[in-house]
């Protein structure tokens, strides 16, 4: 009888052990696998946060076509000032112009920073990513303005020197740049376009890069000619947005869900990047 009576109060105690020890337990597994869903997100949103900050002033754009969501942008490496005048040299003598019509060149007060690659002639060349494209006053889409993906205002880079660029679009340009001029005397350099897809067809969001600026923004992997590299998986939705087109500053929100696959359970992130805007 007492074996019995103690057997029973062991298995009591035994339950209510089991019952306190396992909660704190599967606590901390729900902790750690939505840290790891947090983690997914995160470093995706991160890295997409990192890369805008330096996009073209009004070349980002996103479409939505099917089970895909797309957001574009054209990666600047460098850029820097003209000069808007002719000015001397301090011995009596002009310097060149801004934009010389005769060898398609001009100088860059305070030297050119940061490295450029030089390439063929031509706008096909900067256009296919033989070479890195000079851009000049991008005002982004729509009629009256000046979009780097029409080619409006792009050139292939031909030479650098620490103080001069030399470019070619295949036509002689003149002064100022086919186009009315930048008010701040701006110029950018540009070296690829860079895309983010998520697809909800794989649950991925992948990020491109290897392809050659288009008119008509890519979307499919036969567009961008390959499947890209991989940034996040057990994506369960994304959502894009961009507000500020043709302003000062833009706004690009993102927001990025992750579900655990084995639970179903799922975290969203939103990130906002500010963008500069200003050509």
């Amino acid at each position: 009888m007492e074996l019995l009576i103690v057997t029973v109060l062991i298995g009591i105690l035994a339950v209510l052990g089991g019952r306190l020890i396992l909660a704190p337990i599967e606590s901390f597994t729900d902790v750690a696998r939505r840290a790891e869903l947090v983690d997914i997100a995160d470093n995706a949103l991160q890295r997409m946060s990192r890369e805008l900050r330096v996009a073209l002033p009004n070349s980002i754009r996103i479409t939505v076509s099917g089970d895909r969501t797309a957001l574009e942008f054209l990666n600047t490496t460098t850029g820097g000032r003209y000069r808007a005048r002719v000015e001397s040299d301090g011995n009596g003598n002009p310097l060149d112009p801004v934009f010389n019509s005769g060898t398609d060149e001009f100088d860059v007060p305070g030297g050119v920073i940061g490295p450029i690659t030089p390439g063929p002639a031509g706008q096909s060349s900067c256009l296919d990513g033989d070479a890195d494209c000079l851009v000049v006053y991008n005002t982004g889409f729509g009629a009256g303005h000046f979009n780097a993906y029409n080619g409006d205002n792009i050139a292939a880079i031909t030479a650098v020197t620490p103080t001069t660029i030399t470019y070619n679009n295949g036509a002689n340009w003149n002064f100022p740049f086919p186009i009315p001029p930048s008010s701040q005397q701006r110029f950018y350099v540009v070296d690829r376009p860079v895309s983010f897809v998520c697809d909800s067809s794989t649950d991925e969001l992948r990020r491109y890069e290897d392809y050659g600026i288009q008119n008509t923004q890519p979307v499919t992997d036969a567009e961008f000619g390959g499947p890209g590299n991989l940034l996040a998986d057990n994506i369960a939705g994304c959502a894009f947005g961009y507000t500020g087109a043709g302003t000062r500053h833009g706004l690009v929100t993102l927001r990025v869900q992750v579900q655990d696959a084995a639970t179903s359970e799922s975290v969203a992130l939103l990130y906002q990047v500010h963008v500069v805007n200003v050509p």
